[in-house]
Formats: structure tokens, C-alpha cells, sequence
């Protein structure tokens, strides 16, 4: 049986003379969970020690998973394939690990240990700090974990398994991070703790008892697990979810930008001032403005292609062909051109298929839209030169989806922004990510032959 507490207040601890109370007595928030177990205290303790809490099913690790989503897929971006997951997570293995201190131990009584630490940030920033240290520690900057676990005698043959977590802050600039951290985090967090202590509270009670389980008793507690396996599902689900819309998807659709590029003005903005969505890309070139300017005007199906996976848009029937090279003959762009992004007799071709430069400003700006009045969007590449030989590459989208034509999912406003949000978001990123770098490496390439040609 599971009982849960919270304590945002040293008093509010139900016992004063824990051990843990000698390494963090101030603290800023606290989590504190109890199980009633059907074992004896030194059963229930060797079992708390020594349990997997991986074996609580997938949602354990979905939700170590969950913290590292950035790292993980910014290694993989760069072609790494990140640590190897661990093959079992103990209490008893803290000892051994890099981030985590045992602070103290009352053997079959209760077992303490933390740690210090950056816990808000993407990629946490770890402070290696022993136990005579840690109840001291104050550099500013950073929090304090500490974690107690304790068994306690409940009765004949019962114990009372209890779990407290207490973070203190060294700072106020700490503690504003750590409480925009823990709304978040802190959910899963006690979450993650009651599902522990329900596998330590399994483990001992079928520690303590050698009688082999009644075959009824078995098809109830069958009946019991796979309730409690769709539940996981259902659940991971729900984090996978919120750790895209969290964490993924607001970092891949300011990829590349500093947080002035993402918030300014770019050329363009106006042509649709009430936009609802706006996604912004960039890169650096180490090339000038005008090395760069001829790869952009040329882009287009039927002219230079878009510098992306050409080969996928002519799966999809697109007829693109990326060119290596600059064409004088693609240079010659105006304002009203078309730019077309698939054929005329694309089987799902529409006006927005065809969009027209709606601006053009030399080696600085071209703005793209669907023709007509009301635009669905806006699809601008500007170039902003950091000095001589560097240019910053920008890429901006603006849209308002209602406006779209394409599609039967036009007439389906819901399912169409599903489609956005699940489909179109992540492929757009990932195409004009790649042409952001296509363009990128022709620019580069040719400004290096050239250079080495007048040597």
C-alpha cells in the first residue's frame, strides 16, 4: 500500500531524527512517499538495496529517457549513437556511479545518499562532492539533492518502507531554475518513486513467503499486471508526447538561431502580419554575401533544385534535381517570377505549388508566397553579414494554416493541423535543414576555389 506526502518546509517532516536530516536539514521542496509491506524490516531492506527498479516495466525507462531527449538526439544529429542505456538500476549501485554520493547508512534502518548539481539544465552539469562536504556545500549556481530511504517496524511481520527526496538551492538565480524545472519534472519524478516502492514492496513480500501462490491468486495478479501494463503504455505514450512538444519540437523549429534572429523582423514579415505559425532556421557560411547570393536565386524544380534529399522529392514525384554549380542562365530572378517547388502536372499540384518572389532585395532577401491576395504563406531566405567573409543564412516560414488549399484535409481543420503538427513540422525541418547545409557547402566550396585560384 502506497502513501504519498509532500513537505515544501523542513517542519512538515514527519520524523526529525532521520540521518538525512544531518546532511540537509533547510531545504526548498521535498517529496516523501510510504509503503505498508508484509515482511520484516531486514527483508524489506536488503530487498530495497538490491531491487531493479528497471523491472517496474518501461515507463521507468522512458522516463530516464525523457530527461536526456535533447542529448540524445543532438548526438545523433552529429552522428554519434550516445552512452548505452545501464542494464539495471540499483539503490545499492549509487556508490559506484559518478554523479551520486552515499552519504550515510544505518544498516537495515535507512540509507542516504545525493547530489549536487545544474538538474535544470538540457545536459545536466554534475558537482562531484563527498560527504563531509555535502550538508556545507553553498556555491551559488547550483542545487542539493538528498534521498532518504528508511524501513521502520509497522506491526507483526510488517514494515513501513518510507522515501524522502529534499532539494535545497545555494542561490535565488538556483532556486527560480529549479522551480521551472520541477513543475515539470516534478510529476514524473514522484511518479517514478511510487512505482519503485511498489516493486520493492512486491519483491520482499514474495521474499518473505515461500508458499507458492494459489493458481486463482496467480490469474487475479495476471489479471492485475496487464491492467498495470497498459497503463505504462498509455503513460509512455503521454511522456513521448510531451517530451516532443516540450523539448523537441520548439528546439527543431528555432534550429540554428540565436534567440534575436528567432524573435526579430526579417524581410517579408509584413506580407502576412497575422500569421499563426512561424518556424525559423539558420546557418553560418563562411563566405561573403554575394558567394552566397547566386546559390539562392537559382533554387526552384525545373532550375537548381533545393539543395535537400533530392532524391526523396523525386520518390514523391517532384521531378527536383539539385545542381553543384552556379548556372548563369537560373541568375536572371525578378520580382513576380515563378519559383515552382514541383511540376505543373504534380498529381497534387495547387497554386501554392507555384509560388511567386513576392520580394526581392539583392544579395540580401527573397521572399516567396502563393499568388493571390491572402497568402497561406511565406517562405523568405535573407542573408545577414556578420563580416567580410561570413554570412548568416536565414530561413523563415510564416503561415497561417486556415488558408491552406492543399489537400482534402483543407476541409478538416483538426485533422489538418494533426497532419501539421505530426507530419509537416518534422518533414519541413528536416528538408530545408538539409538545403540550409546544401547551400552551405556549395557556397564554401566555391569560395575556396576560388580563393585558391588567385594564389
Amino acid at each position: 500500500m502506497i502513501r504519498n506526502a509532500f513537505a515544501s518546509d523542513p517542519s512538515d517532516s514527519a520524523d526529525s531524527s532521520m540521518l538525512i536530516d544531518r546532511y540537509l536539514p533547510e531545504y526548498d521542496v521535498a517529496t516523501i512517499r510510504h509503503a505498508v509491506v508484509d515482511a520484516d524490516p531486514e527483508t524489506t531492506y536488503e530487498v530495497m538495496l538490491t531491487a531493479d527498479l528497471l523491472d517496474t516495466g518501461p515507463i521507468v525507462r522512458a522516463l530516464g529517457a525523457l530527461r536526456n531527449v535533447p542529448m540524445v538526439i543532438a548526438s545523433r544529429i552529429r552522428g554519434g549513437s550516445g552512452a548505452p542505456p545501464p542494464e539495471r538500476m540499483r539503490f545499492a549501485d549509487v556508490s559506484e556511479t559518478d554523479e551520486w554520493t552515499l552519504l550515510d547508512e544505518a544498516r537495515d534502518e535507512e540509507f542516504v545518499f545525493g547530489a549536487v548539481g545544474k538538474f535544470w539544465r538540457p545536459s545536466i552539469e554534475w558537482r562531484r562532492i563527498d560527504a563531509a562536504e555535502f550538508a556545507t556545500f553553498d556555491e551559488p549556481g547550483y542545487a542539493k539533492l538528498a534521498i532518504g530511504l528508511s524501513v521502520r517496524p509497522y506491526g507483526q511481520g510488517r514494515t513501513l518502507l518510507s522515501y524522502e527526496a529534499r532539494t535545497a538551492t545555494t542561490d535565488d538565480r538556483a532556486r527560480r531554475n529549479f522551480r521551472r524545472y520541477w513543475r515539470v519534472i516534478g510529476p514524473f519524478a514522484g511518479y517514478l518513486m511510487s512505482r519503485a516502492l511498489e516493486r520493492i514492496e512486491s519483491d520482499a513480500e514474495a521474499k518473505a513467503s515461500e508458499e507458492l501462490v494459489e493458481s486463482n491468486t496467480r490469474d487475479e495478479k495476471r489479471g492485475r499486471v496487464n491492467g498495470a501494463s497498459r497503463r505504462v503504455v498509455a503513460t509512455a505514450v503521454l511522456l513521448l508526447a510531451g517530451a516532443y512538444h516540450v523539448a523537441i519540437r520548439p528546439w527543431h523549429r528555432r534550429w540554428g538561431v540565436t534567440e534575436d534572429e528567432a524573435l526579430g523582423s526579417l524581410p517579408g514579415d509584413d506580407l502576412l502580419p497575422d500569421a499563426t505559425e512561424q518556424v525559423t532556421h539558420a546557418t553560418e557560411i563562411d563566405a561573403p554575401t554575394e558567394a552566397v547570393w547566386p546559390w539562392i536565386v537559382q533554387i526552384g524544380q525545373g532550375r537548381g533544385g533545393f539543395y535537400s534529399y533530392d532524391w526523396l522529392e523525386r520518390t514523391v514525384g517532384a521531378d527536383i534535381h539539385n545542381v553543384d554549380r552556379i548556372v548563369p542562365e537560373y541568375q536572371d530572378l525578378e520580382e513576380g517570377d515563378v519559383v515552382r517547388l514541383a511540376p505543373e502536372d504534380y498529381p497534387v499540384s495547387s497554386p501554392e505549388s507555384a509560388p511567386e518572389v513576392a520580394r526581392l532585395d539583392p544579395e540580401r532577401a527573397v521572399v516567396l508566397r502563393p499568388p493571390g491576395e491572402s497568402p497561406a504563406w511565406t517562405w523568405a531566405f535573407v542573408l545577414e553579414p556578420v563580416d567580410e567573409g561570413t554570412t548568416r543564412l536565414i530561413a523563415r516560414t510564416r503561415s497561417d494554416p486556415s488558408r491552406s488549399s492543399i489537400g482534402p484535409l483543407s476541409e478538416h481543420p483538426i485533422l489538418g493541423e494533426a497532419v501539421d503538427y505530426l507530419f509537416w513540422e518534422p518533414a519541413h525541418f528536416l528538408m530545408e535543414r538539409k538545403m540550409l547545409r546544401g547551400i552551405k557547402r556549395c557556397a564554401e566550396r566555391e569560395e575556396q576555389r576560388i580563393l585558391s585560384a588567385t594564389m
